[in-house]
């Protein structure tokens, strides 16, 4: 099963989730591309605006997918796309199961603190590419 994450936006919450459906709708939204080439583009911050509201297009209502309009009305809501990246990061984690080595080990590093990734690694929405798209 896919996951999904979630985001409290007012009294909305978003719900993101990387479905097929919504894979193939964003790779069809933009030019036919692979979502592999496309994830690059999205975690780099490569893929710019378009690429974001095409993904929270696809991916919002829970991978079921939302007007490209009305995804466009949310990121303004929101105070922009740079406010929605740590959802998305969230969404790719949940849907492609991304873990870290320290993940993969077992193992955990004692010495960081909640939220912070150890040295490094890049901790989702902090100091990544993808934040400054």
């Amino acid at each position: 099963m896919i996951r999904s994450a979630s985001m409290k936006l007012g009294k909305k919450t978003l719900k993101l989730k990387f479905s097929t459906r919504a894979l193939i709708r964003i790779e069809a939204e933009n030019g036919g591309q692979s979502f592999d080439t496309l994830l690059d583009q999205l975690i780099t911050g490569a893929g710019g605006v378009t690429l974001m509201a095409s993904a929270l297009g696809a991916g919002l209502n829970d991978g079921k997918g939302i007007d490209p309009d009305q995804a466009l009305d949310l990121i303004d809501q929101a105070g922009g796309v740079r406010k929605l990246v740590p959802l998305v990061a969230q969404a790719i984690g949940a849907a492609f199961d991304v873990k870290s080595a320290a993940d993969e080990d077992g193992q955990v590093d004692e010495t960081s603190e909640a939220g912070e990734a150890a040295p490094g690694e890049a901790a989702p929405g902090k100091g990544s590419a993808a934040a400054e798209a």
